[in-house]
């Protein structure tokens, strides 16, 4: 009697070999088999049965047409619809919303690598291809600029934006950043910015903390056993910040944009064909319905901001999930690579009437959490009142 655990896999061996090109998206299919599809010892023999069948087809287009012209990202997602075509016999649990989300998932990972890849230099260019900074510029101009209500935050004075430093019996003034010849994520040395906790609203965190002050302690990577001073701050303006978080949305609920757009466009067109009294007998004459759909799509065209939208967040998340990584931050050669395409990424957007960035926190995996940086300092203002000390233990 084989191994059925170990038949699982060489399969999951043969599918990330099945093209050369596309290994990365390849490997994260095989990485999702082995923590969500895959339950040793229970359903090994019949998904690794699935997985020969559905390799072995692969593999035969591979040599009949040849790999780099049968192997896209399009027949990546092909293999993945199979997958999700015969789960319910080797995982029934598995249902159609998560191939979906795999689909978009694995979307995500190879514009991901991609655009890793070029941000490591923002000017650079492979090939005749446009670089990261002259494709953001296309989208920003072209979309995000004239959609600000769809990418743009107002500060409103209700917003909790905090502020952390080590220490007790400081005044207002203290929390106002000093000149820094260091380098930080958003400003290079020489340039002050302005960084804070960012919600809408007030959250409690813990009996001792709001989710504000404890993202402010991690980012300021606090120590236990010190003593902090939290201070709130009030905008002066209301600015225009653009959202570059995404943290907390995914790719296929960006993409349902236009999917929700178009399902009620649909439904409205249904529902003002069917109040015709005499739609039942006049539709009979598939010539006539026909025509009426053509006249009530002139009538109603598609709104292309929509899709403009969708496809410019979906480029954004794609960004946000390849650029905020830990830096260490004690090897400042790393440091100044890793910060320098954010350096100029911000000098572009300040160019560019930008006053600040809401961004997600990297510190921790617990919570799901943003913060904003100003290029302007003087935008936000401490509210002395607020100020509270705090142990940390």
């Amino acid at each position: 009697m084989p191994d059925m655990d170990m038949l699982v896999l060489i399969e999951l061996n043969k599918l990330e070999n099945l093209s050369t090109n596309y290994v990365h998206e390849m490997n994260y299919i095989s990485k999702r088999i082995r923590n969500d599809i895959w339950i040793p010892g229970v359903n090994s023999q019949k998904l690794a049965y699935f997985l020969n069948k559905i390799t072995s087809v692969f593999a035969t287009m591979n040599d009949i047409i040849g790999t780099d012209a049968f192997f896209t990202l399009d027949t990546v997602i092909e293999y993945v619809k199979n997958l999700g075509k015969y789960s319910i016999f080797y995982n029934s649990a598995l249902d159609v919303q998560y191939f979906q989300e795999l689909i978009s998932d694995i979307q995500l990972e190879s514009a991901a690598y991609l655009i890793e890849q070029q941000w490591e230099d923002v000017y650079k260019k492979d090939d005749g291809y446009k670089g990261f900074l002259e494709i953001f510029d296309d989208i920003f101009t072209k979309c995000i600029n004239l959609h600000r209500d769809k990418f743009f935050y107002k500060l409103k004075d209700s917003d909790v934006l905090c502020r952390v430093v080590e220490g007790v019996g400081h005044k207002a003034d203290r929390f106002i950043p000093w000149p820094s010849k260091t380098n930080n994520r958003w400003n290079p040395p020489g340039k002050q910015y302005l960084y804070l906790s960012f919600n809408d609203k007030e959250t409690k965190y813990t009996d001792q903390l709001s989710l504000n002050e404890y993202v402010c302690l991690e980012e300021y990577r606090a120590s236990i056993g010190c003593n902090y001073s939290f201070c709130r701050f009030e905008p002066v303006k209301e600015g225009n910040i653009l959202d570059l978080s995404y943290n907390d949305v995914s790719l296929s609920k960006i993409k349902s944009i236009v999917d929700d757009y178009y399902n009620d466009s649909v439904k409205k067109m249904i529902d003002e064909l069917l109040s015709n009294p005499n739609a039942h007998e006049k539709y009979k004459n598939k010539k006539k319905l026909k025509k009426d759909i053509l006249a009530l799509m002139d009538k109603n065209p598609v709104d292309k901001n929509i899709i403009e939208e969708s496809y410019a967040k979906q480029y954004l998340k794609m960004i946000c999930s390849c650029i905020y990584k830990k830096v260490d931050e004690k090897d400042e050669g790393k440091k100044e690579k890793a910060y320098k395409s954010f350096h100029i990424l911000s000098k572009y957007l300040e160019n560019n009437g930008v006053t600040g960035i809401i961004y997600p926190c990297t510190r921790t995996q617990k919570i799901i959490r943003k913060n904003l940086v100003l290029f302007n300092v003087s935008d936000a203002r401490p509210i002395e009142s607020s100020i509270r000390e705090f142990a940390y233990v």
